[in-house]
């Protein structure tokens, strides 16, 4: 279930008025779900935010660098680290970086009294709401019903990306994400995906 727009955002989009079948309710439900997975996929993001834990092992040392912990991935808020010999270190003994920056965060970084350790078998352990924000920002939302849009009319296109009768006039479509989504997510994209 997208939870970046509702089927009722589609439907109002695409001009659809009255009571709709359950079948293509469902439809509209799968384009917006297809579409929230090809955000994600382009821009490298999660826009909805979730609760959960990261684990680092003793494999990926190298994503520490003088105390700080480079995340794959965007952090909402911080809620808890547990260090890889099942110490707890406080929240309050960590900032979360960029400091004076809005989240979403990359970077862990320890305060002086503590250092990241591993042991043979164990990780890192870093808990709070993974994602670049909680709620997707308009232009994330606006983004998805466009893109579900676009994914509902892809139903009547062939395999030469044309639908309709061509001597009476065929209507084309792109290949890809439209330039105009696309160009509203370009702001979004991680350039990295990965560590910043």
């Amino acid at each position: 279930m997208s939870r970046y727009a509702g089927t009722n955002d589609l439907r109002t989009y695409l001009n659809f008025v009255g009571t709709q079948g359950t079948a293509l309710n469902g439809f509209l439900q799968t384009c917006l779900d297809n579409a929230e997975g090809l955000i994600n996929d382009y821009t490298r993001r999660n826009f909805a935010g979730t609760p959960g834990t990261a684990y680092y092992n003793r494999y990926q040392q190298d994503r520490v660098r003088d105390n700080a912990l480079w995340l794959d991935q965007d952090l909402f808020s911080l809620t808890g680290i547990v260090n890889g010999d099942s110490q707890v270190i406080p929240v309050g003994s960590a900032w979360v970086e960029p400091r004076n920056d809005a989240p979403p965060y990359r970077i862990v970084r320890l305060k002086s009294s503590y250092v990241y350790v591993w042991n043979t078998d164990s990780d890192v352990i870093i808990s709070g709401t993974f994602g670049y924000s909680t709620t997707p920002p308009p232009a994330i939302a606006q983004s998805t019903v466009r893109l579900g849009a676009y994914l509902y009319r892809q139903r009547d296109v062939g395999i030469t990306d044309v639908a309709g009768f061509q001597e009476g006039g065929e209507v084309t479509f792109a290949s890809g994400i439209p330039s105009d989504v696309r160009w509203l997510l370009n702001p979004y994209r991680s350039k990295s995906g990965g560590m910043v």
